[in-house]
Parts: C-alpha cells; structure tokens; sequence
C-alpha cells in the first residue's frame, strides 16, 4: 500500500521504531545481567553464611550448627540492600530425615523431596514457598545436608526498578530520536526541495533555463550536474524538433498554395469530363487539407517555441460565438441537422478573435462531423464565477472512457476515425487546448454519453471598463 507520508516524516518513524527496539533490547539484556548478578551475590552470601557456621562450629553434632545460625548477624550483618538469610533446615542425607527447620514453613517444603534429590554437594536454585519465591544453598556437613533460604524479592525489585525507569525514559527518548530525525532529514532533503522547485520552473518555453550548482561536490552536486546534462541533451532535441517542423510546415505553405490555385483555376476552366471534375475536386479537398495541417502545425510550433502568436485586444465574445452559430446552420444543412443556440449578450474577453474563431469552427465542425443523420448541435454561452463559458454539444456517439484522456494529444486519432469523410489530421483539439491555454483558459470534455457530447470552454470575462 502506498503512503503518502513526507519522507521526512517517514525517516523520522523509522528512527524513533529503530531506537525502540534497540532500547528495549538492551533492556532486556541489562534486566538479565541484572538480575543474574543480584541472584549470584545472594548464592555467596548463602555460601558465606554456610562458611561461618562451619567455622563457628567445625564437626559439631547436627543440633549444633543450629546455634551459629541463630548468631549469623551478629558475626556478619547485612547491607540494608542485601537479602536477608530467611530461614534455614538441616536434614540427614542418608535418610533425608528433617532435624530442624526455621522457620516451620520451610519443613512441608522439605519434607516431601527424596533423599535422592540432595547429593552431596554444593549447589544453589529456587523454590517457591506459600507464593514466596526463595533462593535456597545446599551444602553437605558429613552426614548431615545444611540449607540456607534467601528471598529473592531484592533481585525482582531491582529488576523492576531498572524496567519502570526504562519504561518512564523509553518515551521521552523516543520523542527526542524522532524530533532530531525529523530536523536532520528536513535539513538534508532542503536541497532536494530547491532541486524540485527549480525542475518544475522549466517548462517548453524555459528550456534554456537549469538547476542551481552548489559548491560542494557531494552527492546532491552530482546529481545536479547530471540533471544539467540532461536537460540540455532536451533542449537540443527539443529545439531540432521545433525548428524541423517549423521548417517543413513554412516550406509546404507555398508548393500547397500553388497547387490549389492550379487545381482551382482548372475546376474553372469548364473543359473537364465528368472523370477529370471528380479527380480535380479529391485532389482540391486533399491539397486543402495538407494546407490546414500545415498551418496547425506552423501554429503549435509556434506555442511550443514560446513565440506567442496573440494578438490580444478586447472583443465581444457574445457576437463572435453567434457568428460562429450562424457558421454552424451552413455546415449542418447537408446532413439536416438542427443548430440550437443559447448566448448571452454583452460577454467581453481579451482576446485574439481569429484564433478564438477557429477554436469555435474547430468544435462546431467536429459537432457536425460527429453526429447522427437529423441530430442536434447545440451552442451556448453563459456566464458563472467571472467565467465566459461556451459549451458546444451535439447528438453524437459519445466518447469511450479510454479515449478520453487522450484526446487533446496531438495526432491522436481512435481506429476507427481514419475514413475520408470524418478523418482530420488529429491536431485540432490540440491546438484548441494550446489556443484556450494561451488565453489562460480551459478547455475539456463536459458531459459525454451514448447519445450527447458536449466540450466546455471557459475564458476570463474582461472587466467592464478595462
């Protein structure tokens, strides 16, 4: 799943979710250091314990040793700190037979163990007694076996110690790793922003333009200097392509001129047969279309160049779109077509009015062309929102939705639009779009559907007064 999370923000999560695992880690790894080394220094001062009554009453009978652990604190007292002996037990290893215990608590719990269970020698571990976990040392005296109990509640408190402050610090460290990050990141991704600002500024019009050099060669110089590299290998691309099809687009104008004057002039001889007319007037409608191609294309050069060809002057718009309706009743009557038009008086715009006048024939002939045998064109002109809007819709098949986002693409043509009689050069709604565009305007597919098309164009209203 995609997120759209700033990157800065994304780094910043990551180092705070990296930082908490490692710090609960390594608490964890403390808290087990810990309580393993508070566990080892309750085993010696059990064995410490066993020594001194081993010293206090060396090879004494079994109820002797009982005195020494009742003047264990007298002959070493403990830390505040430390874990005090609880209680002791001393049992026959042979028979496992219980001499004494202190206090009683600890005699059910011996009680029940085989003799098996103590071999004669040293060693320490845990039982838990009416729910009180104890740390017990068994160490062998001849016949006899000497447990000494210790509770192990000291080494749980200072493991829980450790984990509350863990856990109280856990989130300020968080806070302060995720803060950092977030700067660092945002300081690091400055350059990257300035990068971006400056690409987005370069437009067709601003080739010529580049992205600003820092001093430092690091990674961000490097990749600036590749990305100047690259737009000037566009711009030298860019620029052959214009000035190619600029070139070819001038030159064609005359050769296609001459050649429909001669096709005309011979139209009008009157010595044709039937065949030659027929020939003559495919071959005028060709030439005439070639003409049109290559003026669309000597314009949309121009737009790409940055070579705005407007000639902007207040106009009303109000009469150009009802001249341009008028326009329509003369190319719809071949195909009996009903020219529906709704336009609101006195709309001024600034504005090129042969240009605007083509984009205006341009949709109204597409209107035409694109219709069903007594259908409907409908034209209107309305005001909303400081906008002059003109919709020009007709009865037409509609548009598939995966056209749609192509069809202001130049030569953009679907398969099935390649005959004779509705076929174009798949440039009109471009230059359209570069015309409106131009006016600061907007052109776009409004409502479609199986049986109504309609395309919206909405310019400026000039101001009254301007």
């Amino acid at each position: 799943m995609k997120t759209h999370w700033p990157l800065r923000w994304r780094i910043a999560a990551w180092a705070a979710l990296a930082t908490g695992v490692a710090l609960v880690t390594f608490t964890a790894v403390v808290a087990f250091n810990l309580y393993s080394e508070q566990v080892e220094m309750i085993d010696v001062r059990l064995a410490t314990d066993a020594t001194l009554v081993e010293a206090r009453d060396p090879g004494a009978p079994d109820t002797q040793p009982l005195v020494a652990l009742a003047m264990i604190p007298t002959l070493r007292p403990h830390a505040p700190e430390e874990a005090a002996l609880l209680g002791f037990a001393l049992m026959r290893t042979q028979d496992g037979v219980l001499v004494r215990a202190q206090p009683a608590l600890l005699a059910g719990a011996w009680a029940h163990w085989p003799p098996g269970r103590w071999p004669p020698r040293k060693h320490f571990f845990n039982v838990t007694v009416e729910g009180t976990r104890l740390r017990v040392g068994a160490f062998p005296r001849g016949e006899t076996t000497l447990l000494l109990a210790a509770p192990l509640e000291p080494a749980a408190e200072s493991v829980e110690d450790l984990l509350g402050a863990a856990l109280i610090a856990l989130p300020a460290v968080l806070l302060v790793v995720a803060g950092g990050s977030w700067w660092l990141a945002r300081r690091a991704l400055r350059p990257i922003t300035r990068i971006t600002q400056a690409a987005a500024s370069i437009t067709a019009d601003r080739l010529g333009e580049r992205l600003p050099v820092p001093e430092t060669e690091d990674e961000i110089g490097r990749h600036i200097r590749v990305l100047n590299g690259m737009f000037d290998r566009l711009q030298r691309s860019f620029e052959q392509a214009t000035r190619f099809t600029a070139d070819a687009s001038h030159e064609l104008r005359t050769p296609l001129t001459i050649m429909r004057g001669q096709l005309e002039d011979a139209l009008r001889s009157g010595s044709n047969t039937a065949e030659q007319e027929r020939l003559l007037v495919d071959l005028l409608e060709e030439t005439s279309g070639l003409q049109k191609t290559a003026e669309n294309l000597l314009l949309l050069t121009r737009f790409d160049a940055g070579k705005n060809p407007l000639q902007r002057e207040p106009l009303d718009w109000s009469a150009l779109v009802a001249e341009a309706g008028e326009d329509a009743e003369l190319l719809a009557a071949p195909r009996h077509l009903k020219i529906e038009t709704e336009i609101a008086s006195g709309v001024r715009v600034l504005g090129d009015a042969t240009l605007l006048r083509r984009v205006l024939l341009n949709l109204i002939d597409n209107a035409v062309k694109y219709n069903r045998a007594d259908g409907r064109v409908r034209l209107t002109l309305g005001l909303a929102n400081g906008l002059a809007t003109v919709t020009v819709a007709n009865t037409g098949p509609g548009i598939a939705p995966e056209r749609r986002p192509a069809l202001f693409e130049r030569f953009y043509r679907p398969e099935s639009d390649r005959n004779r009689d509705t076929g174009g050069s798949g440039l009109g709604l471009s230059l359209c779009r570069e015309i409106v565009t131009a006016h600061e305007g907007t052109i776009a597919l409004g409502l479609t559907a199986a049986d109504w098309t309609e395309f919206v164009v909405s310019l400026p209203v000039l101001a009254s007064g301007a």
